[in-house]
């Protein structure tokens, strides 16, 4: 089994387990579409979340068939099919095979098995700056609409141990953000913005490569009784 194990915090890299062959297989198909995305798309009339993710999910499709992955790529996952109001994640990958996918010790058989959720790094104005992170209140009451908070919270990825969060970079670079959305969580961690989570050093993001139109970076964060590792997967859009 292919594996990537994780040094400790104190050389700068994140605690976690041995990553799962098909974890790396699926993370390394969307790294290589994004390329081309962000190359197709850079400058592009699409500047919303929606119809960007509608076409990075047709690209995904592709690029599954035409490597022969035993996987596909599904968009607005229910992540609780039994729930009408269930919580929908942005893509989700789930095992072309009948007797499913191994991660671990468990078999997803028709089920996610990797979620991810797309942000766009932009100005979205100030009461949505921190999205890719965190929600906001809205009339008095909180939404929880945050990329790594949804996680974190359970609501998105809640039985894995893997995810990812799709970063469109719109404006600035990948070094900006890096730097901004780390500077966020800091401040989360020494509770100068509210959050209805604890955020912890290592909900730091830790980088892996910064390209000249793909980043990817890489964080462990904790949930109420465990935590999921996530990967920050950016396309260049500008």
């Amino acid at each position: 089994m292919l594996v990537d194990i994780h040094k400790s915090i104190a050389s700068g890299k994140i605690i976690g387990p041995e990553i799962d062959a098909s974890i790396i297989t699926v993370v390394g198909c969307v790294e290589r579409v994004l390329i081309y995305f962000s190359n197709k798309y850079a400058n592009s009339e699409i500047k919303n979340e929606k119809g960007l993710t509608q076409k990075l999910i047709h690209m995904l499709a592709i690029h599954a068939l035409h490597e022969y992955h035993p996987f596909r790529f599904e968009k607005e996952y229910m992540e609780i099919p039994e729930r009408g109001d269930s919580p929908q994640v942005d893509i989700a990958a789930i095992s072309t095979l009948e007797e499913g996918i191994v991660i671990g010790a468990k078999a997803y058989e028709g089920e996610a098995f990797f979620s991810m959720e797309a942000k766009r790094l932009a100005k979205l104005g100030s009461n949505r700056l921190m999205e890719y992170l965190i929600g906001r209140s809205q009339k008095g009451k909180y939404n929880s609409c945050g990329g790594v908070e949804r996680f974190k919270q359970g609501i998105h990825g809640r039985k894995l141990d893997y995810g990812a969060i799709i970063g469109y970079v719109q404006e600035n670079d990948f070094v900006y953000w890096y730097d901004l959305i780390n500077s966020w969580v800091e401040e989360l961690i020494n509770k100068k913005i509210p959050s209805p989570v604890n955020w912890l050093p290592k909900d730091k993001l830790q980088e892996k490569y910064i390209k000249s139109t793909t980043a990817k970076f890489l964080s462990l964060n904790t949930r109420r009784d465990d935590s999921i590792t996530l990967y920050h997967l950016w396309t260049r859009l500008n």
